[in-house]
């Protein structure tokens, strides 16, 4: 099997050997959410700023079992990750904040700082809080 390069110049070059490589990375390994209901698509980082506190859904863990997703808040806003329609009202987010492990169906960030972050893994039923730097809440259905 040919070896395939990616560099910016000339896209994708096919090469001797065996592999991929990038010699500079075709995407921004960070992506903006700037508007409020916005989705995130696929596991990865993304920044969440806006004047006002933003709502940003999450997919369905169930869809992306192994999945990390990396938010961090950008500005000192309380913004909030919650499930997508087809998960609302489950509790898809688990974690320990210095006490016993919370379930819910929201996790929201205190606003008092910017720079405020969460890493998620999904376990295929729910997501993880592995860490995070700031404040932030789970909290369970009303």
């Amino acid at each position: 099997m040919p070896k395939v390069v990616y560099n910016e110049s000339q896209g994708l070059i096919q090469q001797a050997g065996s592999g991929i490589q990038f010699e500079t990375t075709p995407f921004s390994p960070v992506q903006a959410i700037t508007t409020d209901s916005s989705t995130i698509g696929a596991p990865g980082v993304y920044t969440v700023s806006g004047a006002s506190a933003l709502t940003t859904f999450v997919p369905d863990p169930s869809s992306v079992p192994g999945g990390m997703v990396i938010v961090r808040a950008i500005s000192n806003k309380a913004h909030i990750l919650t499930g997508s329609a087809n998960v609302a009202g489950v509790n898809i987010f688990a974690g320990r904040l210095g006490g016993p492990v919370r379930e819910g169906t929201k996790l929201l960030f205190a606003g008092t700082a910017e720079g405020e972050s969460v890493s998620l893994v999904s376990d295929g039923r729910a997501y993880l809080l592995t860490g995070m730097s700031g404040s932030c809440t789970i909290t369970a259905p009303a």
